[in-house]
């Protein structure tokens, strides 16, 4: 089951959820725009190194080519080969032994400084010349060497790098071994007189390769073949490297299933390259290092930061909790508890209307145990007071009764409105009865009243069929009969006219009553004034007498707005000594239910 998260922690886990994503989202998109930048970096690093080693290197090199050329162009020494194929007398012979001892003391004092050097200087005529003793090695043997055909082809001036060879001035040193280099001496008309060949002991370069590289790199001269021809692990001198590849050098190689960072510098005297390997691993660890301690800062940060916000966020959400916990305890009926919640903020304003609303629902339900009180005490009284207008009713009808048998017609029949009139004022159960009802109870009233003015007034009544079982609210046509009576004839007779008209043309479905008398009417300043006072909704009823039931024409106009709102008309016509003239119209109904018309239809 998915578990409910309260809003403080909902708000904590999306803060954490919106650090935590964009945190994760930097640190692979950093990995991954660096890995290209690490690795320029790591290789322009090894390229720097091998730079600084490739100098050195360089002028071991250049050293060797050097020597080579002081022998080239020394024209004694061209002389002293070429003297030395010619025969001559002893004297010419002996002239040649003091030019070769001086030769050779020059040559002693040429090479006395390069004692890591070994020059060997072959003439066609048996003229030899080392800086070594032949007790060391004997240069015939160079003769015999498989290269040593190659120095014939070569022209002029040009080196014919032997490359890497075994030690043969110590032997007994496996770990030693010389780079050497063969150049052809040769005359003007380009034959062959004599060779130079100089060797340097590898330790030289190796020295400059182990103090170049650190405890990660492996530094390496290569020949063309990739051959090592010298290398920081003197194990590896001599060994052909299978992953090398001089045509198409590559930024990584993969060796014993470990990746290398691969940097290479050209050697200026030949067609070697000096080559460094570092682990990928080791080159960027490094780099690496700094990414991961910006890195870590960042982490650090977004840390404190969330600390921060899950501080502020439970102090900001500490008045919901207590608000939340608030309304769980009203929840459960504690209505007499308030919230205590104070501050300037939405949740306190909240929480004090909440306050405010619960002191108005304790005032309510105190007024309405008492209204509750009241109104039983009501009801009990109204149980007893119906007993006395049913003991009138009985003895209204038992004198009616009475009157009847001793042939006093007209009185029974007065006795008998009025019995109705009573009844029909005291009984409140319908609001709405049919019309030929409300005018069964006009003509009683009128039956009354031409009895106390002594006047006598007709009434006659004319539907349109249907119309006498619409309904109509109950005493709503009493009120203007009453001022008719009272105000139209001033105790003179005349006759009252009650018409029903049941209206559907353009769509409406109204009832129009119209109440039309004969009497004295009224003049244009009253007729207006009634006019006003009617349609006034907040002014005072208008001043004079009022009917039986209390209500003036004013009245009944209200009545009719609140119960059918704008639906409801009222017109008022009336001359003087000719008669007044008042039509209400207001919906054709013939049963009421939910769907009946009441005030919220629009009324004033």
């Amino acid at each position: 089951m998915i578990p409910k998260f309260s809003l403080r922690k909902k708000l904590i886990w999306s803060a954490l959820l919106c650090f935590l994503l964009p945190l994760g989202g930097i640190y692979w998109v950093t990995n991954y725009l660096t890995k290209d930048l690490l690795l320029d970096r790591a290789i322009v690093s090894s390229e720097d190194a091998l730079k600084a080693v490739q100098s050195d290197v360089n002028s071991v090199l250049d050293q060797t080519l050097e020597l080579s050329n002081m022998v080239l162009t020394n024209s004694e020494i061209r002389q002293q080969i070429m003297s030395r194929q010619k025969q001559g007398t002893q004297e010419y012979k002996n002239e040649i032994l003091v030019n070769y001892s001086r030769l050779i003391r020059l040559l002693d004092e040429l090479f006395r400084q390069h004692d890591d050097y070994y020059v060997t200087i072959l003439g066609k005529n048996d003229f030899t010349y080392t800086n070594y003793s032949h007790n060391d090695f004997n240069p015939a043997i160079l003769y015999k060497q498989p290269w040593f055909a190659e120095l014939n082809q070569i022209p002029s001036f040009s080196t014919y790098w032997v490359g890497l060879q075994d030690n043969y001035f110590n032997a007994a040193d496996k770990d030693s071994y010389l780079i050497t280099i063969g150049r052809p001496i040769r005359t003007s008309s380009n034959s062959i007189i004599g060779y130079v060949i100089i060797s340097v002991n590898e330790r030289k370069i190796r020295s400059h390769l182990q103090s170049g590289s650190n405890s990660d790199q492996d530094m390496m001269l290569l020949d063309e073949e990739g051959v090592v021809i010298s290398h920081s692990d003197p194990s590896l001198i001599g060994s052909r490297m299978t992953w090398w590849n001089q045509d198409e050098p590559a930024r990584t190689i993969e060796m014993d299933s470990r990746e290398y960072v691969y940097a290479e510098q050209s050697i200026r005297p030949n067609t070697w390259n000096l080559v460094s390997l570092i682990p990928l691993s080791s080159a960027v660890s490094k780099y690496k290092q700094i990414l991961l301690i910006s890195f870590g800062l960042q982490v650090l940060f977004f840390t404190l930061f969330c600390i921060l916000l899950m501080v502020l966020i439970s102090a900001f959400t500490k008045p919901m909790r207590e608000l939340s916990s608030f309304i769980t305890r009203i929840g459960r009926g504690q209505l007499d508890i308030r919230s205590g919640i104070r501050g300037n903020n939405e949740v306190t304003q909240l929480a004090r209307t909440i306050d405010h609303m619960l002191d108005r629902i304790e005032s309510n339900i105190e007024q309405i145990t008492v209204e509750q009180a009241k109104k039983r005490k009501a009801e009990l009284e109204m149980l007893q007071a119906q007993i006395n207008p049913h003991f009138m009713f009985n003895l209204l009808n038992s004198i009616r009764l009475n009157i009847l048998i001793e042939g006093d017609k007209e009185n029974a029949e007065l006795i008998a409105s009025l019995s109705s009139l009573l009844r029909m004022t005291i009984n409140r159960d319908n609001e709405f009865i049919p019309l030929h009802e409300e005018v069964q109870t006009v003509h009683h009233y009128i039956r009354l009243m031409n009895f106390r003015h002594a006047n006598q007034v007709r009434l006659e009544v004319n539907y349109e069929a249907g119309c006498e079982q619409a309904l109509v609210p109950r005493f709503m046509i009493q009120p203007i009969i009453e001022n008719a009576i009272i105000h139209g004839y001033e105790q003179f007779a005349g006759v009252i006219f009650i018409e029903a008209v049941h209206i559907t043309e353009k769509g409406a479905n109204d009832l129009s009553i119209t109440v039309r008398d004969n009497g004295i009417g009224m003049s244009e300043a009253t007729l207006q004034e009634l006019r006003a006072n009617v349609d006034s909704v907040q002014g005072a009823a208008a001043p004079g007498k009022k009917g039986f039931s209390g209500i003036g024409v004013k009245n009944v106009f209200q009545r009719l707005r609140l119960i059918y709102g704008t639906n409801a008309q009222l017109e008022i016509h009336s001359e003087q000594d000719i008669g007044t003239n008042i039509t209400l119209k207001f919906p054709f109904e013939v049963e009421r239910g939910e769907h009946g018309v009441d005030s919220d239809s629009g009324g004033r």
